[in-house]
């Protein structure tokens, strides 16, 4: 069926998923290497003690004889955040400038409005309510000079976890939406610095093998240097550190200046207890009541990964234990009315129950865990929760919905009160709403679109069964040294890091650091003495982890609370002054960027506009004669009206104009641009044999319009496989291995087409397995 999208530039419903350093031009969907190919890509990769900055160079060749402009796409990892963006006119670096957002905005309008357009670059493309749940980001280019290239430079920073002594720091090269980028010389420098002591270092991407040219116990440096390079696997590294310096607390300080206050981390590694003979047995029954969310936001790769952690997790249980299976959309469907033992006949059940099953409707995430916590009254209860968090139905207000969540388990006895775990899937996954609901006796991960599941889904069910430390503090003497302690992770479990980062007002000769908590019942105590220098250069990037902790403490008390401007004007001060994005500031840059229409999802169209406080009505004029007033929204400050487009409309940009007036009776107009894409993606697949046996590799080649962006082949038990375009075949291909205990007989290969507007052309292909 076809179906008619509108793509307009005010509305956001969705957050549209981004591969990392991707530059399309500004007249299509996706990139194009007949337009813009990347003739060169430098990558300096520092990880400094649990915290990785990474620096991206990349030069951008035209290949068309007009001036371009572009998109510049990025996705981050969790908790990332981008500290420094520069564009290059020709041999002239121009750095990008953080500004409050509205303000940025305002600045940007003005001087297009003077055919003066500034590089506008921030988190999301809507505005900071959703920008507080991406970590998507998008930078406009422009000029792009015929024949000619532009440098583009950005950096990121972000933490870097440690579960059971061991790490895994992933640089998201591996595509989501678009096809594989060819590097024409692929250029990177890693180094590695822990005061505690490396272990086991190994470089696992093997399209990017790393050469080590340094290793001691605390520092690690390595390079790789190739052309023509095919960015198709994620850059990732894998190390640990010596579990013989668990238990030990180190701190690093950073002071640029006496005129500035000084700044330490202080880490201890925590010890994993060695087993006692008959422990195992000695464990509780658990009750887990899994959340399966099967709304019609957790399609294609979110509901597969969904898919595999549920599986993962039931497969861990034990037959003394029990457990439950709730899938929701609009609905609630249970597997069971009561949780059952987790016998192996129980758990297949459990997993045809959720192959059996279709995804529909919104999210009424509030009756879930309602529906959850019922299930949760014996044993050892644990609440697993899988979704991007979207809830649209019921409390649909972060800080309401966390709130009510919270209270309703304290209306349990300790004993029962459920640890809740919290898994976010997809990069537009609500990140802060999440993150609350796990503080309730819980943790939270997340997993993006395209970032391996392995090392991440494997330290989140670790830890079922397990507690965190309780009560874990840091005490510095003199109290007086110290200001403004942060904990860096949610919360601790054995084989972790334990981190804060802190401000020091006065140097000192030395200083103690203590670390208390209680472990399995047990007592910690863990102390370092250290000095507190007058001035210290050798962690740079300390200030600004200090300072995102801030923001990130800042941020959620907005999503708790609500926004104030006490604590709005704080966050953009650190921002500014610490140079990183923040969901209230962007960076504003010269040369000229042109924003694009956007993208929503199917349905009634969504329009959306945040106007001034003096503004008291909004009119829309559509190009199709319909006029509507916009309601004001006052939770949201937003204003907002859905609308169809009529079916005769044909592909193309509209217009839409805006009437507002204020208060005092002053007009003013606006023009929005708008989208219709309705034509679904022409197929054609084909398979290399039509006949192969169980256990061997099934490979597929498919040919699509050109404005699909996707093309995924399933089947019936085997992993979805991604068909990118390969330049020799001249055609999209994959491969999918037929799983060993497929019986003989006839099957279908499902192949599926999706353009940027979500519109999917499908075909079968018949495959014999004998």
């Amino acid at each position: 069926m076809i179906r008619r999208i509108l793509m307009a530039s005010l509305a956001f419903a969705v957050c549209m998923p981004a591969d990392t350093g991707v530059l399309i031009p500004g007249d299509r969907q996706q990139p194009d290497p007949a337009v813009f190919s990347l003739d060169e890509m430098a990558l300096e990769i520092l990880i400094d003690n649990g915290v990785a900055r990474v620096r991206v160079r990349q030069i951008f060749g035209n290949h068309s004889a007009n001036i371009q402009e572009g998109v510049y796409k990025f996705a981050l990892p969790d908790k990332a955040t981008v500290s420094d963006f520069a564009v290059w006119d020709d041999v002239t670096r121009i750095p990008g400038v953080i500004l409050e957002r509205r303000r940025a905005g305002e600045i940007y309008a003005q001087a297009k409005a003077q055919a003066i357009d500034p590089g506008l670059l921030q988190m999301g493309e809507g505005d900071a309510g959703e920008a507080r749940r991406s970590q998507q980001f998008t930078a406009r280019i422009v000029p792009i000079p015929p024949s000619g290239t532009k440098r583009i430079e950005m950096e990121y920073q972000h933490p870097v976890a440690v579960e059971r002594y061991q790490s895994e720091f992933v640089v998201p090269f591996k595509p989501d939406v678009y096809g594989v980028q060819i590097a024409g010389h692929l250029t990177i420098i890693f180094e590695l610095r822990s005061a505690h002591a490396i272990r086991d270092f190994d470089a696992i991407a093997k399209t990017y093998p790393l050469r080590v040219t340094e290793h001691t116990p605390n520092l690690v440096k390595a390079e790789f240097f190739g052309y023509n390079v095919e960015l198709k696997e994620d850059l990732a590294v894998r190390f640990a550190l010596d579990a013989a310096e668990a238990d030990t607390l180190r701190v690093v300080t950073e002071r640029e200046s006496a005129s500035e206050p000084g700044f330490f981390q202080a880490q201890t590694l925590l010890r994993i207890p060695s087993a006692q003979p008959g422990m195992a047995s000695a464990e509780p029954a658990k009750t887990l009541v899994l959340l399966f969310d099967n709304s019609l936001s957790m399609q294609w790769d979110k509901l597969e990964r969904s898919f595999a952690a549920c599986e993962a997790a039931l497969r861990r249980l034990r037959p003394a234990d029990s457990f439950n299976l709730l899938l929701f959309n609009s609905e609630l469907n249970a597997f069971a009315p009561q949780p059952r033992p987790a016998s192996p006949q129980n758990i297949e059940q459990a997993l045809d129950f959720i192959r059996n099953s279709h995804i529909r409707g919104g999210t009424d995430l509030q009756r879930a865990l309602a529906a959850g916590l019922a299930q949760t009254t014996v044993g050892e209860p644990y609440l697993m929760l899988i979704s991007d968090g979207g809830a649209t139905e019921g409390i649909v207000h972060n800080g309401k919905l966390a709130e009510w969540y919270a209270a309703e388990c304290r209306k349990r006895s300790p004993a029962l009160r459920p640890h809740t775990l919290v898994l976010g899937i997809g990069d537009d996954a609500n990140l802060p709403l999440l993150r609350m609901l796990a503080g309730n006796n819980g943790y939270f991960d997340w997993i993006r679109s395209s970032e391996p599941i392995e090392f991440k889904l494997n330290a989140f069910l670790d830890k079922i069964g397990q507690n965190p430390l309780k009560n874990l503090l840091l005490a510095v003497t003199p109290a007086s040294s110290v200001d403004l302690v942060y904990p860096l992770e949610a919360s601790r479990f054995a084989g972790s890091m334990a981190t804060w980062a802190g401000q020091y007002k006065t140097p000192s000769t030395q200083a103690t650091f203590t670390v208390t908590g209680i472990r399995d019942g047990q007592a910690l105590h863990v102390s370092e003495t250290v000095p507190l220098p007058a001035t210290g250069a050798e962690h740079p990037e300390l200030p600004r982890t200090w300072a995102k902790a801030r923001v990130d403490a800042l941020l959620e008390k907005i999503e708790r609370d609500g926004e104030d401007r006490a604590t709005i004007d704080e966050i953009v001060r650190l921002s500014k002054k610490y140079k990183f994005v923040t969901p209230y500031t962007s960076f504003l840059a010269v040369p000229r960027a042109l924003l694009r229409p956007r993208v929503i999802r199917p349905g009634d169209p969504v329009l959306r506009l945040k106007a001034d406080e003096s503004i008291v009505s909004v009119i829309a004029l559509f190009p199709f004669g319909l006029t509507k007033p916009l309601r004001y929204l006052k939770e949201e400050d937003t204003w907002q009206t859905r609308f169809l487009a009529p079916v005769d409309m044909s592909d193309g940009e509209y217009q839409v104009r805006l009437i507002l007036r204020d208060r005092d009776g002053h007009v003013y107009r606006e023009s929005k641009s708008f989208v219709i894409a309705s034509k679904t993606p022409v197929l054609r697949a084909r398979l290399e044999k039509p006949r192969v046996h169980a256990g061997e590799t099934l490979r597929i080649s498919a040919l699509a319009s050109g404005n699909a962006r996707t093309i995924t082949a399933r089947l019936y038990g085997a992993m979805p496989a991604a068909l990118r375009w390969n330049s020799a075949a001249k055609a999209n291909t994959g491969e999918i291995v037929v799983p060993a205990y497929l019986p003989p007989g006839k099957y279908s290969v499902h192949v599926t087409a999706e353009d940027i507007a979500h519109n999917v052309g499908s075909q079968e292909v018949s495959l014999e397995i004998w």
